[in-house]
């Protein structure tokens, strides 16, 4: 093995499928608490009831090997993610998120596309996710990309909800 990925260029081409480009970069600082005022008006994160306050400290935060990232699509912040460069022999990626506008565009399977090269271009083993049972959406996107379910965590983030941990197989 390599190491970790790193995620670790100023930015990202992620090409789309109707032969646009959109990029994905750092986190703006100036960006973080639109995107967390739009992100918290989403599911599910609105019906967790997640404040829009939360989302914007999470976004904002400076973590080593936890990069924050905005996906820009002409010129415009349209989502974040999150991605934990080492965590079980591969990357987890901690939050995603695109804008309604910038949704069906192809940019999560651009996004999807990137993660995975990193990870093999670090020789891991694994790309891990969780992801709400609340959110079929994410789980149908998460299984089309090649995750399966590998676990069910009651409670995790609220007693009454279960989350499931998806894992995809590299190695």
């Amino acid at each position: 093995m390599s190491g970790p990925a790193t995620f670790s260029a100023a930015s990202y081409d992620l090409p789309l499928r109707d032969g646009g480009v959109a990029s994905l970069g750092a986190m703006p600082s100036g960006e973080t608490a639109r995107l967390g005022d739009a992100i918290g008006q989403m599911d599910p994160w609105r019906t967790y009831g997640y404040p829009a306050s939360a989302l914007t400290r999470m976004l904002a935060m400076v973590e080593p090997g936890a990069p924050r990232f905005a996906f820009f699509l002409d010129d415009c912040v349209v989502g974040a993610a999150v991605i934990r460069a080492a965590w079980l022999r591969g990357p987890y990626l901690q939050f995603l998120a695109l804008l309604p506008e910038a949704q069906g565009r192809g940019i999560g399977t651009a996004f999807m596309a990137f993660i995975e090269r990193e990870a093999r271009a670090a020789e891991e083993r694994n790309l891990w996710v969780a992801a709400s049972e609340i959110n079929d959406g994410a789980i149908r996107f998460y299984e089309r990309h090649g995750f399966v379910r590998v676990a069910a965590l009651d409670g995790l983030a609220y007693d009454d909800r279960v989350e499931f941990l998806l894992r995809k197989r590299l190695a």
